[in-house]
Order: C-alpha cells, then structure tokens, then sequence
C-alpha cells in the first residue's frame, strides 16, 4: 500500500488511483523559512472536510463536517428549486466533540449535539459510503451507495494552494446512484424515484495553507436517455501540479487539465456563468437559482464564501472525441476566500 509521506517527510504527489496510508505525522511541517513547526502549530494547521450532496426531484441537500485545529464545524441544508426557498441549520463546536479520523480510505465521520447528528461512512474495503443525519426536527436522511475504487474517483495530492510546506488530499466522486435513500423535510418524503436520485461526494485533508482561496463546480444526474453524468472542477486551490478536474460518464473517468469561470463578480447570480477548458473538453453554462453562504469575521478566522444551486447547460467531450450533452443538469458552484 502507497504511502502518503515517504522518506525525510517527502509527499508523493499525485493521482492516486488504490489505497494510501495517510501518514501524516511523518510530514514535517515548515515555516515561510523552512523551519520546522512544533507540535502546537501542526495541530493547528492540520485540517480536513467532507462534503455529501443529494440531487432529486427538485431538491438538493447538503451534508458537511469540517475539521480545524481549533474549531469544527457541521452543517445540514435543503434547496427546493421549485420555491426557490433555502433552509440550513450550522454548528460550530469545539473539534474534540467532531469525530473525524483523518483516512481517507476508511472514514467514520460522527457528530451529536445540540439537536443534531451526523454519521457520514466512507469505507473502501466494504465498498459502501453510508450516511444518518438529523438536523433538529425538520431535516433527517439516511442513505446508502455504493463505493469504491471501482468507481473510479479522482484522488489527487498537490501542494496547499501552492504552498510547498504545505500538502493537502482529496477525493472526489459522482454520480452515486443510491442503494437506499431517505430524505424527508417538514415531515415529507422527498425521494419519490430512488434510482433517479444522485450524489457528488468529496473528501479532503491535510495541512491547509492559512489562506485559501477557491472557485468549485460539482454536478450529478441522469440523462433522459439514462446516461449517469457527474463532474468535479475547480480553479485556484491546490491544482499546481495535479488539477482536481474531471467529469464521469456512465462511471467511467475522464480526468481533465485547468477548468476557466467566468461570472459576474458583482452579483454572481445576475447572469449565467460559463465553465470551460481551453481545448473545448468542457463548455458548460450554469444558471443560479438560489445560494446559501457565509459571512464569518474572527480575530483568528475569516471566512466569505457563496454556493450557488443551479443548473448546467453545454458540452462534455472525451479525448477521443465523443460529446455528451447537458440540458438542466443539477449542480452547485461557489466562491471560497477564508483565512483559517
């Protein structure tokens, strides 16, 4: 089995396609002058996040845990694209009471209080993502897919937004097509066809750069013909040396160079955004429908960021030249700027 860090605190960058042994404790972790940092500074810069969303008739929810050195948070949302209308419920705890096992082969995320609870199962060996989550009394899921390194996710390793002494993991997949699946909001079941019903998932860790900024696309859905389609992109983040880029057809994987966006900067939702590759493998317009964010000024914490629900449009192409068309595939873009 790979891993991670290998002799004298070397990362082995990559796209990592089978198990890792996430062996962080032997990176050594350096200042701007490449000396290295105590145990107190580690702690603190070791980070990690997962992301789960849920795409079915005209909802998306959202499920996510973040890990800091000093701070955890968990989050639970649902978007109805009929109405428009968005609700979330957000914690922030102390990161002991977040359990989060930093593998990311074998990831038993947990946690409980306040009126809410998360269980987010990732497991390699066992081939199964699974997920329990209650948010207080209005939004409740428990689901299972199938997972695995047959689904080919993308799992890359690349300097922290391009800081050497820094590295961050990640991986990424979609579509999953559930096994099981229940999502009820206000009391209603919102999973009418379960086979019908898609999920992008994301899973990074790793010594993060204090500042990071990023721009992400993720998508997932079936076609009318029954195509199952899901892409990750993202800009500006870690993709120095290997790009967190690629699209999935019918479960196959095609890994993708730099990805362009374009939008408005002074109100992203006042016209489309175009998500594009310079050689033309992707040409994709995305209409904002509705947005979550957050707004968060701390002595030791800065974060502004905006995720956008919405639908895609265009074109995806393969190398060797076979096009799928989108038309209203459901999916989610964002802004991320924080200081953490």
């Amino acid at each position: 089995m790979q891993r991670l860090i290998g002799e004298r605190g070397r990362v082995g960058y990559g796209c990592l396609e089978g198990p890792v042994v996430f062996n962080h404790e032997d990176f050594v972790l350096r200042n701007v002058f490449g000396r290295p940092l105590g145990a107190f500074r580690r702690r603190l810069a070791m980070g990690a996040f997962t992301y789960l969303g849920i795409l079915g008739d005209g909802f998306l929810v959202g499920l996510a845990a973040v890990r800091l050195g000093y701070v955890a948070n968990v989050f639970g949302f649902h978007f109805d694209f009929a109405t428009g209308q968005t609700w979330e419920r957000s914690l922030k705890d102390l990161p002991s009471r977040l359990a989060f096992p930093l593998d990311p082969d074998e990831s038993a995320v947990h946690y409980e209080g306040r009126g809410c609870r998360l269980d987010l199962d990732k497991s390699h060996r066992r081939e199964v993502l699974e997920v329990e989550a209650l948010f207080g009394p209005r939004l409740v899921v428990k689901g299972r897919w199938p997972y695995g390194f047959g689904r080919q996710p993308l799992r890359v390793v690349n300097p922290s937004c391009g800081d050497p002494n820094r590295f961050t993991f990640t991986e990424k997949c979609a579509p999953l097509v559930p096994e099981a699946l229940s999502v009820t909001f206000d009391g209603v079941e919102r999973v009418a066809r379960p086979g019908a019903t898609t999920a992008f998932y994301d899973w990074s860790g790793g010594f993060f750069s204090r500042h990071s900024n990023w721009l992400w696309a993720a998508m997932a859905g079936m076609l009318p013909d029954g195509t199952e389609v899901g892409a990750n992109f993202a800009a500006l983040v870690n993709e120095t040396y290997y790009p967190e880029n690629a699209f999935w057809v019918d479960g196959k994987r095609v890994r993708l160079d730099r990805v362009i966006f374009q939008y408005d900067p002074e109100d992203p939702r006042r016209e489309d955004w175009r998500v594009h590759t310079e050689d033309g493998q992707v040409d994709l317009r995305f209409r904002p429908l509705g947005e979550r964010g957050e707004r968060t000024r701390l002595p030791f914490l800065k974060v502004n960021f905006r995720q956008f629900f919405g639908e895609y449009t265009g074109w995806l192409r393969d190398p060797e030249g076979r096009s799928v068309r989108l038309e209203r595939l459901r999916g989610v873009a964002e802004l991320h700027q924080s200081v953490w």
